[in-house]
């Protein structure tokens, strides 16, 4: 059976003011910082007395916990700060691999959606609860990510898709996350050292506002897949879309 890409895109709804979205945000990345500082803090008496290999492992260890609070932290927040998260386990190369592990949870294994919240944005986009606008819904998401997640689904038509639900006010989120340039900067000063800062900042701006837009995305899809038309080793999956509502760029 072909495979086809199905591409819901919510309604932006209002998630608060956006001075007050920002402030909370920024507190929530702050605190992270602070957890981190203390753990090194509570932890610097043990590394000075250690040694040779047993300070290296008092440091790993050191660096996984604070990378699975980060992992955790930013995984929750979603949004351009978790998107932070996910470029320091690709390209930052000062990363121990157990660390670098542990912050890729940040690509496609982050707490989704609850099944009741997901169903209503379906529902507030297609007119329809997900178990009357498709023959078959899987309420668990198959990945979820900073954005939005994906469910499988089989069309009325017979069809398997894959849903792709944008997260409900998260145009707002990362319009929060990328006035905070302050905090951007320090962020990524301390996730991808080696990398240009402020072309970092520009490349999130430009890419992030491309991925909210799912028509952009199921187009781009169209395009790939009738460019790979014929070919013996590909399997043809159209994409489509069905929402009324265009998503906004977030600048």
């Amino acid at each position: 059976m072909a495979g086809m890409a199905f591409s819901a895109v919510i309604g932006h709804r209002r998630v608060g003011r956006p001075g007050r979205l920002r402030l909370r945000r920024g507190l929530a990345v702050l605190r992270l910082f602070v957890r981190g500082g203390a753990r090194y803090a509570v932890s610097a008496p043990r590394l000075f007395a250690a040694a040779g290999e047993q300070r290296q492992l008092l440091r790993g260890d050191l660096a996984l916990q604070t990378a699975e609070d980060v992992a955790t932290t930013l995984g929750a927040m979603k949004g351009v700060l978790m998107k932070v998260g996910q470029m320091a386990s690709y390209v930052d190369d000062g990363l121990s691999p157990a660390v670098r592990r542990t912050l890729a949870r940040l690509q496609d294994s982050v707490p989704p959606m609850s099944p009741e919240l997901a169903a209503a944005v379906v529902e507030e986009e297609l007119g329809a609860p997900p178990e009357r606008a498709f023959a078959r819904w899987d309420p668990r998401p198959i990945a979820a990510a900073s954005i939005g997640q994906v469910h499988r689904a089989i069309t009325l038509d017979g069809r398997a898709v894959a849903v792709k639900v944008q997260y409900p006010g998260i145009a707002e989120t990362i319009a929060a996350d990328l006035r905070n340039v302050a905090l951007l900067r320090r962020m990524l000063r301390i996730t991808a050292q080696a990398q240009d800062v402020d072309a970092l900042i520009a490349e999130l701006r430009e890419s992030v506002a491309e991925e909210l837009d799912y028509r952009r995305e199921a187009a781009s899809q169209r395009r790939f897949a009738a460019y790979y038309e014929g070919h013996p080793t590909a399997t043809r999956t159209p994409a489509t879309t069905c929402s009324t509502a265009a998503a906004r760029s977030p600048s």
